[in-house]
């Protein structure tokens, strides 16, 4: 089978450029294309030289283009070198080049930065170096697929004719990632031969980037091949910071929030990927409430009121609502119960449901209406944040428990801190509680239960006195946090820290 391949030589930098027809075999360029050269070829002909892309990122535009036919010619002629401007008709097709147009077209100025890039190989394979996500949209939109033309910059052309000599120069140029979704190296003949999500594994982490981008990181300059995967690896590696699935949209938000409070505390120099520090990489050191309250949901009224990350999960079929409020039913499936546990379990531990993560600086809460549902508190009309370190131990209620107001309590559940690793908002946790910080805010009390993990370097932990004499200042930093995490217009004050006897007993007068 042949295809028409259009080779197009570039002259000089005054924009103007030559066309000529080829009739190639499909796949194969000739000897002649060199670097420099645009030429339009199949997605079919393009091999991949990664093996991971975030299918979020390429799930965005996929939903743009089935909600906008103009979004798909616009980026159809934008990757052409074209711009935005297009002119189309019903009977347009993606598949079919001469059914739209692209308005600059005429003008012979492509604008070559807007070109995604390729290495031609000693075997004149084409080999991608750029445009993996926006090439993968096409080949998985309705209207693409392997056929489609698209046209590309020849990078370079790589004359080593034994294989392995061409990856290690690839990879030492930046022009590969021999890394799989799980962030281990692989081998080059372990890459896959096609773009698409059916080819390409997921990596979640690369997506988190993607959503993250121009706020609390952005892309440095120069650019910096393969940034986002460098911070990806690093992401991975803190248990904290679990990619939770896709459960729902709520949770994915919250896992995109502990991310960015991590990233947020970080400093320049931190290490992230091999000699890259932070601060090489595009850490900006700057918090971006604004980018997290409306990637899910807009607050202006539109056509529909999704944000880009509501768009992309939307393409998956992930349930959202833009009511507001964002539920995390995550309680009753991660504990397969139909009803909170207990405050108290046989064996003497307690049943504690975790709100908030360690770490995070989202103030969620046990929707009161729906007990196995939390909310994302929201303020003066706005999600929550607390604007000060992020909370420094796990934060939740033990369940089937109230500090009534009779008892001068707030007439909520009692409120407790687990110390410890990050646990999985959303969860019922069994802890052992140690101590009680006896609390006012704003004149009403508001203790909070000092609780420990059942396993862990807490574990061994049974009373006020061994944490304190185990890990010192832990109570200090605590009541320290609590004081001031409000600001100055907070007015919480922490009278007396007392031990686990005088914390079980409020802790059985507040049962249900």
């Amino acid at each position: 089978m042949y295809n028409t391949i259009l080779v197009v030589v570039l002259l000089h930098s005054i924009g103007f450029c030559y066309a000529g027809q080829l009739r190639l075999p499909d796949g194969v360029i000739t000897e002649t294309v060199v670097a420099g050269n645009v030429i339009e070829v199949s997605l079919a002909s393009l091999r991949p030289t990664q093996s991971v892309i975030a299918h979020e990122q390429v799930n965005y535009r996929l939903a743009l283009y089935r909600d906008s036919r103009q979004q798909m010619f616009a980026d159809l002629c934008k990757n052409a070198g074209w711009g935005l401007q297009v002119s189309f008709t019903g009977q347009s097709v993606a598949n079919n080049a001469d059914s739209y147009v692209c308005t600059d077209a005429g003008s012979n100025t492509r604008n070559i930065k807007q070109l995604k890039t390729v290495v031609v190989g000693a075997d004149n394979q084409l080999y991608l170096t750029d445009g993996h996500h926006a090439f993968s949209a096409f080949y998985d939109m309705p209207q693409g697929g392997p056929e489609l033309k698209v046209t590309v910059l020849v990078q370079a052309k790589l004359e080593v004719p034994e294989s392995a000599a061409f990856w290690q120069q690839m990879e030492r140029k930046g022009n590969a990632w021999l890394y799989d979704a799980e962030g281990r190296q692989i081998s080059y003949q372990a890459l896959p031969t096609s773009l698409g999500r059916a080819h390409l594994q997921n990596d979640p982490y690369r997506a988190a980037l993607y959503f993250l981008r121009d706020g609390v990181w952005a892309k440095p300059k120069p650019a910096i091949p393969f940034v986002e995967f460098y911070w990806a690896q690093y992401l991975r590696t803190h248990s904290e910071l679990q990619f939770p699935g896709y459960y729902s949209a709520a949770e994915y938000l919250q896992w995109l929030e502990r991310i960015h409070s991590h990233l947020l505390h970080l400093n320049k120099d931190s290490i992230i990927f091999g000699d890259f520090t932070a601060e090489k990489l595009g850490w900006q050191g700057k918090a971006d409430y604004a980018r997290l309250d409306q990637l899910l949901c807009h607050r202006k009224p539109k056509e529909h009121n999704w944000g880009p990350l509501g768009i992309a999960l939307s393409q998956r079929g992930v349930p959202l609502q833009c009511d507001k409020r964002q539920y995390l039913d995550r309680a009753k499936l991660a504990t397969g119960l139909q009803q909170l546990p207990p405050a108290i379990n046989t064996d003497g531990s307690v049943n504690v449901l975790i709100e908030i993560t360690a770490g995070s600086n989202a103030k969620w809460q046990q929707n009161k209406a729906a007990p196995l549902q939390l909310e994302w508190e929201q303020q003066q009309g706005k999600l929550r944040q607390i604007d000060y370190l992020a909370y420094p131990a796990n934060y939740g209620i033990v369940s089937n428990t109230l500090l009534a107001k009779e008892r001068g309590g707030d007439g909520d559940p009692l409120d407790v801190l687990v110390l410890g690793q990050a646990l999985p908002q959303g969860t019922v946790q069994q802890v052992r509680i140690v101590a009680v910080m006896r609390m006012l805010d704003n004149g009403e009390q508001d203790d909070k239960l000092l609780a420990v993990p059942l396993s862990g370097v807490f574990s061994e932990i049974t009373d006020l006195a061994e944490l304190q004499h185990q890990f010192p200042g832990v109570t200090e930093q605590l009541q320290l946090w609590f004081e001031h995490y409000k600001g100055a217009t907070g007015n919480i004050s922490v009278q007396r820290i007392d031990g686990a006897a005088t914390a079980i007993e409020l802790l059985k007068a507040s049962q249900l």
